[in-house]
């Protein structure tokens, strides 16, 4: 099951898995299954042409991705999402670049004692958006 709510309980899980904390204003969006999250996102930083995504799951069906596009593209207005991910996350690059995501640059120090890289996915490219949708 897709879910939005509850916000602060998504925000927190998908803080822990990844070392961050979350403060509003955000939405989330989470995949549920027998009670218990298996992939969450959380949405800040909007700035109507983009929003920055954080995420962190077990793992991903194709419902949630259509989910999270729809939900950025068309209740956002969004042309882009923005991801960063630790330099030494491998699992997570190769994820993005599975979700059409662009390396776009590098940030040093970003986690503290790793530098962060800079992701961006764009409507066109996102392979469950637009092509997915039949567009």
């Amino acid at each position: 099951m897709i879910v939005s709510e509850p916000r602060e309980e998504i925000a927190a899980w998908v803080g822990g898995r990844i070392g961050v904390s979350f403060h509003p204003p955000y939405t989330t969006l989470a995949h549920v299954d027998r009670g218990r999250i298996i992939a969450g996102f959380v949405f800040n930083v909007w700035t109507a042409h983009d929003v920055e995504v954080s995420l962190a799951a077990d793992r991903f069906s194709r419902t949630l991705m259509r989910s999270v596009f729809h939900y950025v593209v068309h209740q956002l207005g969004c042309r882009r999402a923005t991801a960063r991910t630790r330099a030494d996350n491998l699992d997570a690059q190769t994820m993005l670049a599975r979700l059409g995501a662009r390396l776009e640059g590098r940030q040093q120090a970003y986690f503290g004692d790793c530098d962060a890289l800079l992701y961006a996915i764009m409507k066109e490219d996102f392979p469950y958006g637009l092509h997915a949708e039949g567009a």
